[in-house]
């Protein structure tokens, strides 16, 4: 496959997820249907050698998973399955895509509910095995992924420490996502939620301005301590009788040195 081909077959994924985009913006449910439609015949017209190729099978995968949110049962299923297989041709084409490790186990956790409890429990394991291979690939991006887990198996403890360290990576979703989402129906019952909730938006910056004001200070301190030293040893010059001259030039250079020693070293503090 040449440049050409290959500049061509990029600008076909990028005209097709605009066409994605249109349809989820679409309240008429037919309407994103065939939108997603459309778009999914540009993905599959990707050639397998083209550049393109991992990035088509990507996002055709997200088309099938936003079409399968349109759905309800046997039909809602075998789009999610379907999503699924592109994710996995997606993730042999690339093993550290990481979007597509990601978003298998977001397909296989809304796959789930809509199971026997037999086939639940394992699409369960499968997706904490996609998202163990996401956080493989990146530290963390998982952290909410596995919240979402432990809280549909009632372990509120694992959950809330998944949550903490969502918000530590900055890989939460936005407030309105995690208390509409329905793994964390549960979840939101337990006194810590909330609490959780509110600490998402908790200032964190005023007390390091404070700690920077009380450095400063001790540094003025520290200088104005050397100065007055620097005085002392003047007048012991003038009671050895030396002359008004020197006097002053070890005066300059004395204060100069110690008081620019003293800044360097705080300087490679700071740093």
């Amino acid at each position: 496959m040449g440049l050409f081909g290959s500049i061509t077959g990029k600008s076909k994924v990028k005209a097709a997820n605009k066409i994605v985009q249109t349809a989820r913006a679409k309240d008429d449910v037919a309407q994103a249907e065939q939108l997603f439609a459309q778009a999914m015949a540009i993905y599959e017209a990707i050639p397998s050698d083209n550049a393109a190729f991992k990035d088509a099978l990507y996002n055709w995968g997200m088309a099938l998973l936003y079409s399968a949110r349109l759905k309800q049962g046997a039909e809602a299923k075998e789009l999610y399955q379907e999503a699924g297989k592109k994710f996995s041709y997606c993730l042999v084409a690339k093993a550290d895509y990481l979007g597509a490790a990601l978003d298998w186990g977001v397909a296989l956790m809304e796959l789930a509910p809509l199971q026997n409890a037999a086939d639940k429990e394992e699409t369960y394991t499968l997706a904490k095995e996609k998202f163990s291979i996401a956080d493989g690939i990146q530290e963390g991006v998982a952290s909410y992924n596995f919240a979402c887990l432990y809280a549909v198996h009632s372990d509120f403890n694992a959950c809330k420490e998944a949550l903490q360290l969502a918000l530590e990576y900055k890989n939460l979703p936005d407030e309105e996502d995690i208390l509409n989402d329905a793994d964390m129906k549960i979840a939101k019952t337990k006194p810590w939620f909330n609490e959780f909730i509110a600490s998402i938006n908790a200032p964190e910056v005023e007390v390091e301005v404070e700690v920077e004001v009380e450095v400063e200070v001790e540094v003025e301190v520290e200088v104005e301590v050397e100065v007055e030293v620097e005085v002392e040893v003047e007048e012991e010059a003038e009671q050895d009788k030396k002359t008004e001259e020197s006097s002053k030039d070890a005066e300059y250079s004395k204060v100069k040195v110690v008081t620019d020693g003293y800044k360097v070293e705080y300087d490679k503090k700071e740093k």
